[in-house]
């Protein structure tokens, strides 16, 4: 994805944090003489024979591991030599993977934290704002730390919009958002009472002035940063369009990537996909629709599942009986929420098999077990960890 980079043929440090952050190091085609030093935080355990360590970072909480491989991160970052160079390879995930607890606040806090935000409905955008509020390194404060440097931010975008600032919460990016935008977000989703003490005290101390804002545009912006978003989503469905083309489809690729909640999203793909099979839609028989971008999922009920279960159910419930339409929903990480699924394949005979199955799939989908139907129905995509993290992917096949 970030091939043809060009990072000269200079010595660099190499850091990167992220599900996609190998990819992103092996797609820089760099001898490996030319890098001094670096740490990788990802979201596998790969042992490689690399003038770079790998550690394991936790993904969607984070965890003591990923606290005690972000401290090596940031003791590499404060060793560096006035002037040097530093790439930093940024991709999704980092969020979790990169985190070190403000004074006062301890993991488990955040890992509450993080869970009632997953759970709320909340757009990643308004997530972040509240994560980079509650870490040592978000919201450009690796940035601050590497100040001495030249630095060089990469980026993988896995955010609707690809906002640099948005993604992994921008550790190496100003911030334009407050401590009161982070509380503001908890009222609205009716969260404040609910996040550990800790984080409200560290909260309400930015608020009045104890706890300082993260670096603003303008005024703490590092003095020498190259900032560049080397891969989205949009490649990806094109080159998804590209193989189906091939495969004889009339292909159609949404122009923007979406967000919103599932519901939401789901009723915006099976539209198309009604209108496409009535032929009142200027995608043609046979058609292959691609989507990408994120949803949100509201959490209500005690089950098992993701936002691409979960959307993939929802678009088996509206294709009911519409012959023929199948829908894939994947993340394209490898893992759909805390599940080992990537998504899952549905067309309009899946709702209809559970039910010959004594499988009733709105019982289900309301108390969010997209996990178990699925894998009750045998609809489930399993793939493990990609190595990449573009958002999430849809395609529909109408035949």
């Amino acid at each position: 994805m970030s091939k043809g980079i060009n990072l000269g043929r200079n010595d660099f440090w190499l850091i990167g944090v992220g599900k996609g952050a190998l990819s992103m190091c092996d797609d820089l085609n760099i001898d490996d003489s030319h890098i001094i030093d670096g740490i990788i935080i990802t979201g596998v355990k790969e042992i490689r024979e690399k003038p770079y360590q790998v550690f394991e970072g936790s993904h969607p909480y984070p965890t003591k591991d990923t606290v005690a491989a972000s401290y090596e991160l940031l003791d590499l970052a404060k060793k560096v030599p006035a002037g040097d160079h530093v790439v930093f390879c940024l991709s999704g995930g980092a969020s979790a993977m990169l985190c070190i607890p403000p004074f006062g606040v301890e993991i488990k806090d955040l890992q509450e934290l993080y869970r009632l935000l997953l759970n709320s409905g909340a757009s990643i955008h308004e997530m972040n704002v509240v994560r980079k509020h509650t870490c040592e390194l978000k919201g450009g404060k690796l940035a601050q730390e590497l100040k001495h440097t030249r630095l060089t931010t990469l980026i993988s975008s896995d955010v609707p919009g690809d906002d640099p600032g948005t993604i992994g919460s921008g550790p190496t990016i100003h911030d334009s958002s407050t401590f009161k935008d982070a509380y503001d977000i908890l009222m609205n989703y009716k969260l404040w009472n609910e996040i550990p003490a800790g984080i409200k005290d560290h909260i309400q101390f930015g608020m009045d002035g104890i706890v300082p804002e993260n670096p603003k545009p303008g005024t703490d912006e590092h003095p020498d940063h190259t900032v560049k978003v080397v891969s989205k989503s949009s490649g990806l469905a094109e080159q998804v369009a590209l193989r189906l083309k091939k495969e004889g489809y009339n292909t159609w690729v949404s122009p923007d990537s979406y967000s919103g909640n599932v519901q939401k999203v789901s009723k915006q793909i099976c539209s198309k996909a009604v209108a496409v099979l009535g032929g009142k839609d200027e995608a043609k028989k046979p058609a292959a629709l691609v989507f990408h971008g994120e949803s949100t999922v509201n959490v209500k009920g005690n089950g098992k599942g993701g936002r691409n279960q979960e959307l993939a159910l929802m678009a088996a419930l509206s294709i009911e009986g519409q012959h023929p339409i199948s829908i894939l929903s994947m993340g394209t990480d490898g893992i759909d929420g805390p599940t080992d699924a990537a998504g899952a394949i549905v067309n309009s005979e899946t709702t209809l098999i559970a039910r010959k199955k004594k499988l009733e799939p709105e019982v289900f989908l309301k108390n969010n077990d997209s996990y178990h139907f699925h894998d009750q129905v045998g609809t489930h995509i399993k793939t493990g960890h990609t190595g990449i993290n573009l958002m999430d992917l849809q395609v529909v096949l109408i035949d």
